[in-house]
């Protein structure tokens, strides 16, 4: 015969089945978690195309692609950004425009464009060098720099860069995109393309995620602020050259 279940069991089993995806968790305080179930797989030669993995991909409908290069180059976690896709995209997207800001997931879509722009320049720069990239592509392929090693790379030692919440996730990539689209402004108005790479405060981005959670709001708006003014004397140098 099998054995009954415990009633205590059963209630939180009971508690799970209804809220679809969340449980609490055992011990003496009530916790509410999530549940994630993850399928990982390993094709040979890294085909993902044969049928197990495919197979997979239809259930978890979300793929995470291990790239070794990333990680023989230490960047971790080691997720290739231009393989990897969530097919939740449009459930979540209204619910992060709204709770974390209206303008998430279109800085977003600004993001992944930037990388997979910066991927296809990346095969000019090995034919023929980087000096033949005209200075608004030399921007891409800069701002794509610091989104890798600024926003995407984490240090799973350093509690600030290993967890952090939306808000920050959205405002430390806020920062990169407002480099990226005020020194295109710049380098229009003649701003000299090197100088705007050697910011000052482009050194402060580089170390902007490890700000701590209570304060990075305050330290954010005080860098944009300092990147707004040196890229405006460069525009002004600029122009006075012209």
């Amino acid at each position: 015969m099998k054995k009954a279940i415990p009633a205590y069991l059963a209630s939180r089993l009971a508690q799970f089945y209804e809220r679809a995806g969340y449980f609490r968790c055992l011990g003496s305080d009530d916790r509410l978690a999530s549940l994630s179930a993850i399928g990982a797989v390993s094709p040979p030669g890294g085909d993902i195309s044969e049928p197990v993995s495919q197979g997979t991909l239809r259930i978890v409908k979300v793929f995470w692609g291990l790239d070794a290069d990333l990680a023989y180059a230490r960047h971790f976690p080691a997720i290739n950004w231009l393989n990897s896709y969530s097919l939740y995209e449009d459930s979540l997207a209204g619910w992060l425009n709204e709770n974390i800001h209206r303008d998430f997931m279109s800085q977003r879509a600004e993001t992944m464009s930037l990388l997979q722009v910066e991927s296809e320049l990346n095969e000019i720069v090995r034919l023929v060098g980087i000096d033949a990239l005209s200075p608004q592509d030399r921007l891409i392929i800069e701002t794509a720099r610091m989104i890798r090693e600024d926003f995407l790379q984490q240090n799973a030692f350093i509690d600030s860069d290993a967890y952090t919440s939306f808000g920050k996730q959205f405002k430390l990539l806020n920062i990169i995109l407002e480099y990226y689209n005020q020194c295109k402004t710049a380098l229009a108005a003649g701003a000299d393309m090197n100088g705007l790479f050697a910011l000052g405060a482009r050194d402060r981005i580089g170390r902007a995620k490890d700000v701590d959670q209570s304060e990075y709001e305050t330290v954010y708006e005080d860098i944009i602020k300092e990147m707004t003014t040196q890229i405006s004397a460069l525009m002004e140098a600029g122009g006075d050259a012209q």
